[in-house]
């Protein structure tokens, strides 16, 4: 989380850290205490303005892997090869913490060079992962898309193959109804290697039918 206020003589400004390791975003807050001339008083960084080039820089690597990860997603799946869809919602997740951190590291450059206390170029690179974190996060957002159309598409294949199955078994069911009632008058009645073969000469003939619809 990023946040910068004045308290007393002193200004406070807090930065994340972001990498991603093992397919996720690790963050580390970083905090620094500036005076009034925005020098660093207590803070693991000598400048502000080092410590802000950092985050974006981290920021920036990310937001690369991201996309890289994204990538590899969408040719898996383009060559409709097996994607867990743990790694589809896992990696869009990636994408908004990314886009969510490039909106409060943006913030937090504007509200540094309003006070005077970095220059121009920060700002400017801090826009610039802004819009590209929102391309990285519309583009987790059409590879989920993918992912959905897939798995709807193999959901449509299935009650097809399944309604064709039941349509394909109803001469089946007709007959073996009839003859299942016992009825001696019925043709063939005491020739049960006749019903089987009325079965499955009228089953493939009824499937040839539907196939040809």
């Amino acid at each position: 989380m990023a946040y910068i206020f004045t308290e007393n003589e002193h200004t406070v400004v807090q930065l994340p850290m972001v990498e991603v390791r093992e397919g996720e975003v690790k963050e580390e807050e970083v905090e620094l205490v500036l005076d009034a001339s925005g020098k660093v008083v207590k803070g693991p960084y000598a400048t502000v303005q080092e410590a802000l080039d950092k985050a974006l820089d981290n920021l920036a690597k990310a937001l690369r892997e991201a996309e890289s990860l994204l990538d590899k997603l969408e040719y898996r799946l383009e060559t409709e090869e097996k994607v867990d869809p743990g790694e589809v919602y896992t990696t869009s997740y990636m994408a908004h913490q990314l886009h969510y951190t490039a909106i409060q590291l943006y913030a937090t450059a504007k509200g540094l060079l309003q006070r005077g206390f970095i220059r121009h170029r920060p700002y400017y690179q801090a826009r610039r992962l802004l819009r590209k974190a929102y391309m990285v996060r519309r583009y987790a957002r059409d590879v989920r898309l993918l992912y959905a159309s897939i798995i709807q598409l193999s959901l449509d294949i299935s009650i097809k193959k399944l309604t064709w199955l039941g349509t394909v078994a109803t001469p089946a069911v007709v007959i073996t109804s009839f003859y299942g009632m016992n009825l001696s008058w019925l043709p063939a009645a005491d020739n049960p290697p006749l019903v089987f073969l009325i079965l499955a000469a009228s089953t493939a003939f009824f499937a040839y039918v539907i196939n040809k619809i």
